[in-house]
Protein backbone atom coordinates (compact mmCIF):
# COMPACT_ATOMS: atom_id res chain seq x y z
CA UNK A 1 0.00 0.00 0.00
CA UNK A 2 1.65 3.19 -1.19
CA UNK A 3 -0.98 5.44 0.39
CA UNK A 4 -0.01 7.06 3.70
CA UNK A 5 -2.33 9.04 5.94
CA UNK A 6 -1.62 12.74 6.36
CA UNK A 7 -2.58 14.17 9.75
CA UNK A 8 -2.56 17.96 9.41
CA UNK A 9 -6.39 18.02 9.48
CA UNK A 10 -6.29 16.37 12.90
CA UNK A 11 -4.69 19.45 14.43
CA UNK A 12 -5.54 22.35 12.12
CA UNK A 13 -8.34 23.71 9.94
CA UNK A 14 -6.44 22.94 6.74
CA UNK A 15 -7.21 22.95 3.01
CA UNK A 16 -8.81 25.37 0.58
CA UNK A 17 -11.77 23.01 0.06
CA UNK A 18 -12.09 21.88 3.69
CA UNK A 19 -15.40 23.20 5.03
CA UNK A 20 -15.48 20.89 8.06
CA UNK A 21 -12.61 22.45 9.99
CA UNK A 22 -10.35 20.49 12.33
CA UNK A 23 -11.36 16.84 12.69
CA UNK A 24 -12.59 16.02 16.20
CA UNK A 25 -10.89 13.36 18.28
CA UNK A 26 -13.62 10.74 17.94
CA UNK A 27 -13.47 11.02 14.16
CA UNK A 28 -9.68 10.81 14.24
CA UNK A 29 -9.95 7.53 16.15
CA UNK A 30 -12.37 6.17 13.55
CA UNK A 31 -10.12 7.30 10.69
CA UNK A 32 -7.03 5.66 12.21
CA UNK A 33 -8.92 2.40 12.75
CA UNK A 34 -10.21 2.49 9.17
CA UNK A 35 -6.72 3.25 7.83
CA UNK A 36 -5.31 0.20 9.60
CA UNK A 37 -8.19 -1.90 8.26
CA UNK A 38 -7.48 -0.73 4.69
CA UNK A 39 -3.81 -1.63 4.94
CA UNK A 40 -2.35 1.86 5.39
CA UNK A 41 0.79 1.52 7.50
CA UNK A 42 2.24 5.06 7.65
CA UNK A 43 1.12 8.26 9.41
CA UNK A 44 2.64 11.52 8.23
CA UNK A 45 2.87 13.74 11.32
CA UNK A 46 4.57 17.01 12.28
CA UNK A 47 5.05 19.16 15.34
CA UNK A 48 3.71 22.10 13.33
CA UNK A 49 0.31 20.42 12.82
CA UNK A 50 -1.33 21.96 15.89
CA UNK A 51 -2.09 19.34 18.55
CA UNK A 52 -2.39 16.48 16.06
CA UNK A 53 0.57 14.49 17.39
CA UNK A 54 -0.82 14.60 20.93
CA UNK A 55 -4.23 13.44 19.72
CA UNK A 56 -2.67 10.63 17.67
CA UNK A 57 -0.50 9.52 20.60
CA UNK A 58 -3.47 9.35 22.95
CA UNK A 59 -5.59 7.37 20.49
CA UNK A 60 -2.87 4.91 19.49
CA UNK A 61 -1.90 4.26 23.11
CA UNK A 62 -5.50 3.75 24.19
CA UNK A 63 -6.14 1.34 21.32
CA UNK A 64 -2.70 -0.34 21.41
CA UNK A 65 -2.22 0.42 17.71
CA UNK A 66 1.32 1.84 17.82
CA UNK A 67 2.73 -1.25 16.15
CA UNK A 68 0.27 -0.88 13.25
CA UNK A 69 1.79 2.34 11.95
CA UNK A 70 5.16 3.67 10.90
CA UNK A 71 5.37 7.25 12.18
CA UNK A 72 6.89 10.11 10.23
CA UNK A 73 7.47 13.39 12.06
CA UNK A 74 9.11 16.72 11.22
CA UNK A 75 11.27 19.30 12.96
CA UNK A 76 9.53 22.72 12.69
CA UNK A 77 11.18 25.72 11.03
CA UNK A 78 14.24 26.81 13.02
CA UNK A 79 15.19 30.44 13.54
CA UNK A 80 18.74 31.65 12.92
CA UNK A 81 19.48 31.71 16.65
CA UNK A 82 18.61 28.06 17.25
CA UNK A 83 21.29 25.38 17.35
CA UNK A 84 19.46 22.14 18.18
CA UNK A 85 16.60 20.01 16.94
CA UNK A 86 16.52 17.82 20.05
CA UNK A 87 13.84 19.70 21.99
CA UNK A 88 11.40 19.38 19.09
CA UNK A 89 12.20 15.72 18.54
CA UNK A 90 11.72 14.92 22.22
CA UNK A 91 8.40 16.77 22.26
CA UNK A 92 7.15 14.78 19.28
CA UNK A 93 8.09 11.52 21.00
CA UNK A 94 6.27 12.65 24.14
CA UNK A 95 3.18 13.69 22.21
CA UNK A 96 3.13 10.51 20.13
CA UNK A 97 3.82 8.46 23.29
CA UNK A 98 6.59 6.43 21.68
CA UNK A 99 10.35 5.95 22.10
CA UNK A 100 11.19 5.72 18.40
CA UNK A 101 9.78 6.70 15.03
CA UNK A 102 10.40 5.46 11.52
CA UNK A 103 11.32 8.73 9.79
CA UNK A 104 12.36 12.19 10.97
CA UNK A 105 12.31 15.04 8.46
CA UNK A 106 13.36 18.67 8.64
CA UNK A 107 10.15 20.51 7.77
CA UNK A 108 11.96 23.36 6.00
CA UNK A 109 14.80 22.16 3.78
CA UNK A 110 16.51 25.55 3.96
CA UNK A 111 17.38 24.73 7.57
CA UNK A 112 19.79 22.17 6.11
CA UNK A 113 20.87 24.32 3.17
CA UNK A 114 21.38 27.87 4.42
CA UNK A 115 20.98 27.95 8.21
CA UNK A 116 24.19 28.92 10.11
CA UNK A 117 23.91 25.70 12.14
CA UNK A 118 22.92 23.40 9.29
CA UNK A 119 25.86 21.04 9.82
CA UNK A 120 24.99 20.70 13.50
CA UNK A 121 21.38 19.89 12.66
CA UNK A 122 22.39 17.14 10.27
CA UNK A 123 24.87 15.70 12.77
CA UNK A 124 22.04 15.53 15.28
CA UNK A 125 19.86 13.73 12.75
CA UNK A 126 22.66 11.25 12.10
CA UNK A 127 23.14 10.70 15.83
CA UNK A 128 19.47 9.91 16.31
CA UNK A 129 19.72 7.43 13.46
CA UNK A 130 22.86 5.78 14.86
CA UNK A 131 21.10 5.52 18.24
CA UNK A 132 18.19 3.80 16.44
CA UNK A 133 15.74 6.37 17.76
CA UNK A 134 14.80 6.97 14.13
CA UNK A 135 15.31 4.61 11.22
CA UNK A 136 15.55 7.20 8.47
CA UNK A 137 16.23 10.92 8.10
CA UNK A 138 15.53 13.54 5.47
CA UNK A 139 13.67 16.73 4.64
CA UNK A 140 10.48 18.18 3.25
CA UNK A 141 11.10 20.05 -0.01
CA UNK A 142 9.37 22.48 -2.36
CA UNK A 143 11.42 22.16 -5.54
CA UNK A 144 13.89 19.85 -7.32
CA UNK A 145 16.77 22.31 -6.83
CA UNK A 146 16.54 21.72 -3.08
CA UNK A 147 16.70 17.96 -3.58
CA UNK A 148 19.74 18.25 -5.82
CA UNK A 149 21.51 20.52 -3.33
CA UNK A 150 20.64 18.34 -0.33
CA UNK A 151 21.75 15.12 -2.00
CA UNK A 152 25.10 16.72 -2.86
CA UNK A 153 25.74 17.67 0.78
CA UNK A 154 24.07 14.98 2.87
CA UNK A 155 23.18 11.32 2.92
CA UNK A 156 19.41 11.54 3.31
CA UNK A 157 17.01 8.61 3.15
CA UNK A 158 13.67 10.28 2.48
CA UNK A 159 12.50 13.46 0.77
CA UNK A 160 8.90 14.58 1.02
CA UNK A 161 7.96 16.41 -2.17
CA UNK A 162 4.93 17.86 -3.98
CA UNK A 163 3.57 15.89 -6.90
CA UNK A 164 0.22 16.11 -8.61
CA UNK A 165 -1.47 16.20 -11.99
CA UNK A 166 -0.18 19.76 -12.59
CA UNK A 167 3.12 19.64 -10.70
CA UNK A 168 5.15 16.85 -12.32
CA UNK A 169 8.64 18.22 -11.62
CA UNK A 170 9.70 15.38 -9.33
CA UNK A 171 9.09 12.62 -11.88
CA UNK A 172 11.50 14.16 -14.38
CA UNK A 173 14.21 11.80 -15.64
CA UNK A 174 17.07 13.56 -13.87
CA UNK A 175 15.30 13.57 -10.49
CA UNK A 176 14.32 9.90 -10.61
CA UNK A 177 17.86 8.97 -11.69
CA UNK A 178 19.32 11.05 -8.86
CA UNK A 179 17.07 9.43 -6.25
CA UNK A 180 17.93 5.98 -7.56
CA UNK A 181 21.66 6.75 -7.47
CA UNK A 182 21.55 8.29 -3.98
CA UNK A 183 19.04 5.74 -2.62
CA UNK A 184 16.54 8.44 -1.68
CA UNK A 185 12.88 7.48 -1.36
CA UNK A 186 10.18 10.02 -2.19
CA UNK A 187 7.10 10.61 -0.07
CA UNK A 188 4.63 12.52 -2.22
CA UNK A 189 2.33 15.23 -0.85
CA UNK A 190 -0.02 17.89 -2.25
CA UNK A 191 -1.59 15.31 -4.55
CA UNK A 192 -4.93 17.13 -4.56
CA UNK A 193 -3.52 20.68 -4.24
CA UNK A 194 -5.35 21.14 -0.91
CA UNK A 195 -8.59 20.05 -2.59
CA UNK A 196 -8.38 22.61 -5.40
CA UNK A 197 -8.89 19.84 -7.95
CA UNK A 198 -12.34 19.10 -6.58
CA UNK A 199 -13.82 22.61 -6.38
CA UNK A 200 -16.48 23.26 -8.99
CA UNK A 201 -15.31 25.62 -11.73
CA UNK A 202 -17.93 28.26 -10.91
CA UNK A 203 -16.91 28.27 -7.24
CA UNK A 204 -13.18 28.79 -7.69
CA UNK A 205 -11.68 31.88 -6.01
CA UNK A 206 -10.86 34.68 -8.44
CA UNK A 207 -7.15 34.11 -7.80
CA UNK A 208 -7.27 31.00 -10.02
CA UNK A 209 -8.73 32.77 -13.07
CA UNK A 210 -5.36 32.80 -14.93
CA UNK A 211 -5.20 29.01 -14.53
CA UNK A 212 -8.81 28.26 -15.49
CA UNK A 213 -7.86 26.74 -18.85
CA UNK A 214 -5.60 24.17 -17.21
CA UNK A 215 -8.21 23.33 -14.57
CA UNK A 216 -10.84 22.97 -17.29
CA UNK A 217 -8.55 20.61 -19.20
CA UNK A 218 -8.34 18.43 -16.09
CA UNK A 219 -12.12 18.48 -15.63
CA UNK A 220 -12.68 17.64 -19.32
CA UNK A 221 -10.19 14.76 -19.30
CA UNK A 222 -12.01 13.20 -16.35
CA UNK A 223 -15.27 13.45 -18.33
CA UNK A 224 -13.61 11.97 -21.42
CA UNK A 225 -12.35 9.01 -19.40
CA UNK A 226 -15.70 8.63 -17.60
CA UNK A 227 -13.95 8.71 -14.25
CA UNK A 228 -14.11 10.87 -11.18
CA UNK A 229 -11.74 13.79 -10.72
CA UNK A 230 -10.39 11.91 -7.69
CA UNK A 231 -9.49 8.86 -9.79
CA UNK A 232 -7.78 10.99 -12.43
CA UNK A 233 -5.84 12.92 -9.78
CA UNK A 234 -4.54 9.64 -8.36
CA UNK A 235 -3.44 8.32 -11.76
CA UNK A 236 -0.22 10.33 -11.60
CA UNK A 237 0.99 8.05 -8.78
CA UNK A 238 -1.12 4.92 -9.25
CA UNK A 239 0.10 4.10 -12.75
CA UNK A 240 3.48 2.48 -13.33
CA UNK A 241 4.55 5.59 -15.29
CA UNK A 242 6.25 3.71 -18.16
CA UNK A 243 5.44 6.42 -20.67
CA UNK A 244 6.53 9.47 -18.70
CA UNK A 245 10.12 8.49 -18.97
CA UNK A 246 12.65 7.81 -21.68
CA UNK A 247 13.36 4.20 -20.78
CA UNK A 248 11.68 1.17 -19.27
CA UNK A 249 14.46 0.98 -16.67
CA UNK A 250 13.64 4.48 -15.44
CA UNK A 251 9.96 3.56 -15.29
CA UNK A 252 10.76 0.68 -12.96
CA UNK A 253 12.95 2.97 -10.85
CA UNK A 254 10.17 5.55 -10.60
CA UNK A 255 7.85 2.94 -9.16
CA UNK A 256 10.48 2.04 -6.57
CA UNK A 257 11.57 5.61 -5.78
CA UNK A 258 8.04 6.81 -4.95
CA UNK A 259 7.57 5.00 -1.66
CA UNK A 260 4.53 6.73 -0.16
CA UNK A 261 1.69 8.98 -1.29
CA UNK A 262 0.39 11.13 1.56
CA UNK A 263 -3.36 11.88 1.53
CA UNK A 264 -5.35 13.80 4.11
CA UNK A 265 -8.99 13.16 4.99
CA UNK A 266 -11.68 14.48 7.33
CA UNK A 267 -13.77 11.30 7.57
CA UNK A 268 -13.67 7.53 7.17
CA UNK A 269 -15.90 7.90 4.11
CA UNK A 270 -13.32 10.12 2.40
CA UNK A 271 -10.55 7.65 3.20
CA UNK A 272 -12.48 4.69 1.83
CA UNK A 273 -13.31 6.69 -1.30
CA UNK A 274 -9.65 7.56 -1.88
CA UNK A 275 -8.47 3.97 -1.45
CA UNK A 276 -11.15 2.77 -3.87
CA UNK A 277 -10.28 5.49 -6.40
CA UNK A 278 -6.59 4.60 -6.09
CA UNK A 279 -7.35 1.02 -7.12
CA UNK A 280 -9.41 2.30 -10.06
CA UNK A 281 -6.65 4.72 -11.06
CA UNK A 282 -4.23 1.83 -11.49
CA UNK A 283 -6.38 0.56 -14.37
CA UNK A 284 -7.43 3.90 -15.84
CA UNK A 285 -6.89 3.94 -19.65
CA UNK A 286 -5.15 7.30 -19.70
CA UNK A 287 -2.16 7.97 -21.93
CA UNK A 288 1.13 9.55 -20.94
CA UNK A 289 0.49 12.32 -23.43
CA UNK A 290 -2.86 13.16 -21.83
CA UNK A 291 -1.33 13.42 -18.38
CA UNK A 292 1.84 15.22 -19.44
CA UNK A 293 -0.22 17.90 -21.20
CA UNK A 294 -1.63 18.88 -17.79
CA UNK A 295 1.82 19.64 -16.34
CA UNK A 296 2.32 23.29 -15.42
CA UNK A 297 5.43 25.20 -14.37
CA UNK A 298 3.77 28.31 -12.90
CA UNK A 299 4.69 28.27 -9.21
CA UNK A 300 1.86 30.66 -8.32
CA UNK A 301 -0.45 27.87 -9.44
CA UNK A 302 1.25 24.67 -8.31
CA UNK A 303 2.71 25.89 -5.00
CA UNK A 304 -0.11 26.46 -2.45
CA UNK A 305 2.19 28.43 -0.16
CA UNK A 306 2.20 31.17 -2.82
CA UNK A 307 -1.55 31.36 -3.24
CA UNK A 308 -3.09 34.76 -2.44
CA UNK A 309 -6.45 33.33 -1.41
Amino acid sequence: MKLALGTVQFGLDYGISNHRGQVDKAQVADILAQAAHLGIDTLDCAGAYGNSEQIIGEILTASSQQTNFNLVSKIPALSRGQSSIMEYFSQSLTNLQTDTIDTLLVHHADNLLSHPNRETFFQQLQRLKSQQRVKRIGASLYNPAQLIALSEQYAIDVAQVPLNIFDQRFIADNIISLCDKKNVKLHVRSLFLQGLLFIEANKLPRYFSPYQDKLNAFFELAKHLSCSKLTLALAIVAQDLPNYLTSKALAIKTRDVIEKVVVGVCSTEQLTEIVSAYQQAKKLPVSAEELSMLADQRLEFINPSLWAV
